[in-house]
């Protein structure tokens, strides 16, 4: 017997819209050819769009938005080429390690957890070593749900001619991200977030000053090389413009979800997602609990939620999930057991997602006693 599907309100996958679905079961094409390179080349310059680019080379990697951030970072690092990555999450640590694999001189700044990372520090740091020759930084630290400010950062990069890479796997899409005019000069996104497809496909927007740094860096592989990348984008560029088997029907996919999303328009969308933050952070706040980062940093696509001593994480996902048929995540690394997370993008961010997920959390919060007071909520019997 086939399981109801569950309700997905965590930072990603997302749940997927039935047309931009059905591309997915649509009969598999040939990966090459002029009709493929039409239907290729049209995905790429609604790709464009969103990214709020001019950069000639946007890449569609099959895999996930890791083996785009390692493409990224292999492509522009080499073993005594300088790095900074400043630090707030676990996200911010996975750019540290995979760039680790591919420079030993990898700087970080740390921030605590939950608190944005400070323009004025990154740029007192650059300041002081000249050597740093690159920056990364995650654009919503996803574990915390912590936007943090790359318009700022990437002026300060584009004055100290430092490479600016930023890691916009949870953003693009239902976040303000202009990657031209906020000097982004690598930025990586995946499918399965933001973006509103299925898991499969990282995207690469690659600025030309990048692209100087990427021909002066030992290869660093040949499947995560932009180099190679770029090389079949030229040389194949009328029938195979990528190095490898291409997955079709999630490059269909995505085409039918950016439609979708240029339909809508990127500021109507960037505003609804803010609203919707800011409508689930209010209503949270008013069943009592507290919320883990401060408005001024909030990101508008994921929600971290403190549960304090009288709510058990495990307990409320899993009554979630099979009472109410929606799953809410946990945290990752020192906020595991003290957080949980709720994503809000895609489908879910409308008010037909949201209004469930309050009631069952309020149901649930009744159910183990706990009286809902003025926004907030007292466990029978505790100390």
């Amino acid at each position: 017997m086939k399981k109801h599907p569950k309700k997905l309100m965590i930072p990603g996958p997302v749940e997927v819209e039935q047309d931009v679905l059905a591309e997915m079961g649509s009969p598999v094409v040939s990966h090459y050819g002029e009709e493929w390179t039409e239907i290729y080349n049209e995905t790429v310059e609604l790709a464009r769009k969103v990214f709020q680019t001019n950069n000639e080379h946007i890449f569609l990697i099959p895999g996930s938005g890791s083996a785009g951030l390692d493409a990224a970072l292999g492509s522009t690092l080499q073993g005594d080429r300088k790095l900074l990555v400043p630090i707030n999450g676990w996200f911010g640590n996975r750019l540290k390690n995979i760039a680790s694999t591919h420079s030993d001189e990898v700087d970080t700044i740390d921030f605590e957890l939950g608190s944005s990372v400070d323009p004025d520090q990154v740029k007192q740091y650059l300041e002081k070593n000249p050597e740093v020759e690159v920056l990364a930084i995650t654009h919503c630290e996803t574990s915390t749900g912590v936007s943090n400010p790359v318009e700022e950062i990437g002026k300060i990069c584009s004055r100290q001619e430092v490479l600016f890479i930023v890691d916009a796997v949870s953003s693009l899409g239902a976040s303000q991200l202009k990657t031209d005019e906020w000097d982004v000069d690598i930025c990586i996104t995946a499918s399965q977030k933001g973006l509103e497809a299925p898991p499969g496909l990282a995207l690469v927007s690659v600025s030309p000053t990048a692209w100087e740094l990427v021909e002066k860096t030992s290869d660093p592989g040949w499947y995560l090389n932009l180099k190679t990348w770029k090389k079949f984008a030229l040389d194949w560029a009328d029938w195979h413009p990528f190095p490898v088997t291409m997955a079709v029907n999630n490059v269909l996919a995505l085409r039918r979800s950016l439609i979708r999303i240029l339909d809508e328009g990127l500021n109507e969308r960037f505003k609804r997602h803010k609203q919707l933050t800011e409508f689930l952070r209010e209503s949270l706040r008013n069943l009592g609990f507290s919320l883990f980062v401060e408005d001024r940093f909030a990101s508008s696509t994921v929600t971290s939620v403190e549960a304090g001593s009288k709510v058990d994480i495990d307990g409320l996902m899993e009554y979630l999930e099979t009472e109410r048929s929606i799953k809410i995540a946990g945290s990752l690394g020192e906020m595991e057991g003290r957080l949980f997370r709720i994503g809000h993008m895609g489908p879910g961010a409308s008010y037909d997602a949201l209004l469930p997920l309050l009631f069952g959390i309020e149901e649930y919060l009744r159910r183990i006693g706990a009286d809902i007071v003025q926004g907030q909520f007292l466990k029978e019997n505790s100390d």
